[in-house]
């Protein structure tokens, strides 16, 4: 089997890569990345035989494609705004694709190439990661113990007690994160896609070292997709909040409504013209990154209300997760590069029968899924409230 991963230097494919090389199966991972320097630099922290390194330009799609042929599923880690490129190498490569998400322009030209990738015999499947990924996994588990369907929500929260070495530690991508932060969230209510105010949200009780957390509502694909997977069940209302580490989550909203969010330029004298976001992303990139020893905890939590025998029923599905000690990888980063490295493997086994380009929830089996996370300590638990009337 043998696995390449663009953005194969970045913040998620550590996880992806030591996932990968826990199965013997596996006998090579290519780190492919815009920077061959920091791919060697992650091949040497791992210190595996298995890992070769690439430079990859996902602007150069010939190129992309020539890279990958050969190997039996890409993962793309990499950023967003060019996972359309990413997707299309893939189907010049012939090979199955996996990738983290992305937003609804990027995703809908993915779509457009679904009928190609059939026509080859091949799956892309877009957003495995934690959400979307295992969030949407969780909703298709409740929808499945359900008649009908009209609520699906998402909350996610983690908290930090890890002694970092920097005064600013971001859980994954900054500039995405800044993205959730400052554009309108959208929300599915009465079956209409709609917009939200960003930042707002209410305290939510969890169990353990959680305890009360404030999800905010921010802009996600999970809203639109479950709601179009999920409408011929009866689905009318999702929604999607996320609770990010409270010491971060304060440092970075005061700095959004400083108004360091803002991708518009400004006149920074001397006819230098800089938008707050660039400037902003330029200074923390030069903090160091380094943590010696994480302490994270996660729990994501899927409210599928609906109907079960005409009676009104709620599906609550949970998954709580703690720091990957032997990676010394936090929680948050944990649950989004593992599923990925799950998902890859079973396209390279077959085990992923639809062809196309679909969303996890439309093409995956959840008990495989989940079993395959058990066994990576990430136990996905239910309950079921049935109303009386």
């Amino acid at each position: 089997m043998r696995i390449a991963i663009i953005g194969g230097a970045g913040i998620q494919a550590l996880g992806t890569t030591y996932d990968l090389l826990e199965n013997p199966e596996v006998k090579e991972v290519m780190l492919a990345d815009i920077s061959l320097e920091a791919a060697q630099r992650r091949a040497a922290q791992i210190g595996d035989s298995r890992i070769s390194t690439k430079k990859v330009d996902l602007m150069n799609e010939d190129e992309t494609a020539a890279l990958l042929e050969g190997f039996d599923a890409v993962i793309n880690s990499g950023p967003a705004p060019l996972v359309p490129q990413a997707t299309r190498a893939a189907l010049k490569a012939g090979v199955h694709y996996v990738d983290l998400g992305a937003w609804p322009k990027e995703t809908r030209e993915q779509q457009e190439l679904s009928s190609r990738f059939e026509e080859k015999g091949l799956t892309a499947v877009l957003g495995v990661g934690s959400a979307p990924g295992i969030s949407n996994m969780m909703a298709l588990h409740g929808v499945e113990q359900l008649d009908t369907v009209s609520d699906i929500d998402i909350l996610i929260a983690m908290k930090d007690f890890s002694k970092h070495e920097s005064p600013f530690v971001w859980p994954y991508l900054l500039d995405t994160i800044l993205d959730e932060y400052t554009l309108n969230p959208v929300v599915v209510r009465d079956g209409k896609i709609t917009h939200v105010e960003p930042l707002t949200g209410e305290p939510v009780q969890f169990e353990g070292m959680i305890g009360w957390a404030t999800p905010i509502y921010t802009i996600h694909p999970e809203p639109v997709t479950l709601y179009e997977s999920f409408k011929d069940r009866g689905c009318r209302n999702t929604s999607f909040r996320i609770a990010l580490p409270e010491d971060f989550h304060n440092k970075l909203e005061f700095l959004v409504k400083l108004g360091f969010g803002s991708t518009e330029p400004i006149d920074m004298g001397g006819g230098i013209m800089l938008s707050p976001r660039q400037a902003l992303l330029a200074t923390l990139g030069k903090l160091p990154r380094k943590t010696s020893e994480y302490k994270q905890y996660s729990v994501t939590r899927v409210n599928v209300l609906g109907t079960k025998d005409d009676r009104k029923t709620l599906v609550v599905v949970e998954l709580y997760v703690g720091t990957e000690k032997r990676w010394n990888i936090p929680a948050g980063a944990l649950k989004t590069s593992v599923p990925p490295s799950i998902v890859a493997q079973m396209l390279a086994k077959g085990q992923v029968e639809k062809k196309g380009v679909l969303p996890p929830e439309l093409c995956l089996d959840s008990k495989l899924f989940f079993g395959e996370l058990a066994k990576r300590g990430m136990e996905v638990y239910s309950r079921t409230i049935q109303y009386a009337f």
